[in-house]
């Protein structure tokens, strides 16, 4: 019944989070919104997950849409599906690869995350863009 009523009337860390995200994919995201956004939401929208991050671990609406949006954007820039060829992405990948990294950008810039950490992330996604295509 509670999901029922969250589907309807989702909570505030819900709405915030999903403000968050909306903000930040535009004004980074062009070509690649259609395919980033909706998965996104989706995982927001899971509003048992998105509370428990917010109320219990304490991760900021802005740091938890930025989370999701480089988890997601990881996982399609590592499906091959955005490619031309092995190693060389198409549009939409370039266009995501811009989202990742103007996300890793905001999130140092935030304090969510050290320059090391970025530097490994960016490092990660570079090989998953050698690796799939």
């Amino acid at each position: 019944m509670q999901k029922l009523i969250w589907k309807f009337f989702p909570p505030y860390e819900v709405k915030t989070t999903l403000e968050e995200t909306r903000a930040f994919l535009g004004q980074t995201a062009e070509l690649c919104r259609s395919i980033i956004e909706p998965e996104v939401t989706a995982l927001v929208r899971d509003a048992e997950k998105t509370m428990y991050s917010v109320r219990i671990d304490r991760i900021k609406p802005d740091h938890l849409a930025l989370l999701l949006t480089t988890n997601v954007l990881g996982k399609q820039i590592g499906s091959g599906s955005h490619h031309t060829y092995r190693g060389v992405l198409g549009m939409e990948g370039k266009d995501m690869l811009k989202v990742w990294h103007a996300a890793q950008e905001a999130m140092l810039e935030r304090g969510y995350a050290s320059e090391q950490e970025v530097a490994e992330d960016n490092k990660w996604i570079q090989e998953q863009i050698k690796g799939a295509g």
